[in-house]
């Protein structure tokens, strides 16, 4: 797990540079997130984070502030905590003028499992068409929400759901739940809204995996409910196996 603190930034915590938790806080936050999707086996692993202005702004707020630190917790029949790992603080802003603020590290996790993720995907530095082909994976799941085609879409999401039932230590009924959850969202008003136009593409991974994102940082695929006034965030990431040419979920 991840135990954080951000204030008055945006900011980004890579594991093995797949992205754990991306917020643009305006105020202050505090939580405790998990972070074994993104270690695919025991071994090193490296952290990174990334603190940037507030959406809109050039530069860091000088109160700006960020501190998180990995924690290991036994959950073979409860939630009980282990050890801490080191802990990352970034310097003070104060006056000084400054566009990010970088914080690395490592730490030793061992780990009872092997995903099978991004690790046969090709670098998509040397793909051709990168965006269209993103852009048409993006809308083919949109497509399959709009269209009530659940199947497809679960379909799509297996390998990356397997993946989290696996590192997440889920029972086949929590694994189910998610699916289902989702959809029982799709059928209750949700809609999806149109990719904005402004949305970039975040590589991560080494490479080997990309997203498209919102300028604030949320996903660039999203649903609403005009009666409920919420949003839905479909967090999405994908890679090119090697040996095809089109993106899959990951």
């Amino acid at each position: 797990m991840i135990d954080f603190s951000a204030l008055a930034c945006m900011f980004e915590i890579r594991v093995n540079d797949y992205p754990v938790i991306t917020q643009n806080i305006e105020g202050q936050v505090a939580s405790l997130i998990p972070i074994n999707f993104a270690i695919l086996e025991s071994g090193n692993q490296t952290i990174t984070a990334t603190m940037l202005p507030i959406a809109g702004q050039t530069e860091l707020d000088p109160a700006a502030d960020l501190r998180f630190k990995v924690m290991l917790f036994d959950v073979t029949n409860d939630f009980v905590f282990q050890e801490q790992y080191d802990e990352y603080q970034s310097d003070p802003i104060g006056e000084r003028k400054l566009p990010v603020i970088l914080m690395a590290g490592n730490f030793l996790a061992n780990v009872p499992y092997v995903l099978k993720a991004w690790q046969d995907g090709q670098d998509l530095g040397k793909v051709k068409g990168v965006t269209s082909k993103l852009y048409t994976a993006y809308n083919a799941i949109a497509s399959n929400i709009k269209s009530g085609k659940y199947d497809l879409f679960k379909e799509k999401f297996s390998r990356r759901e397997n993946n989290m039932v696996m590192s997440m230590y889920l029972s086949q009924t929590e694994a189910q739940s998610r699916l289902t959850e989702w959809t029982s969202d799709f059928e209750s008003g949700f809609k999806v809204m149109p990719i904005p136009q402004d949305s970039v593409l975040q590589f991560y991974a080494n490479n080997k995996v990309v997203a498209l994102k919102k300028l604030n940082g949320e996903s660039a695929l999203y649903l609403t409910n005009d009666k409920t006034q919420e949003e839905l965030m479909l967090d999405l990431s994908f890679y090119i196996p090697e040996g095809k040419t089109e993106f899959e979920v990951i």
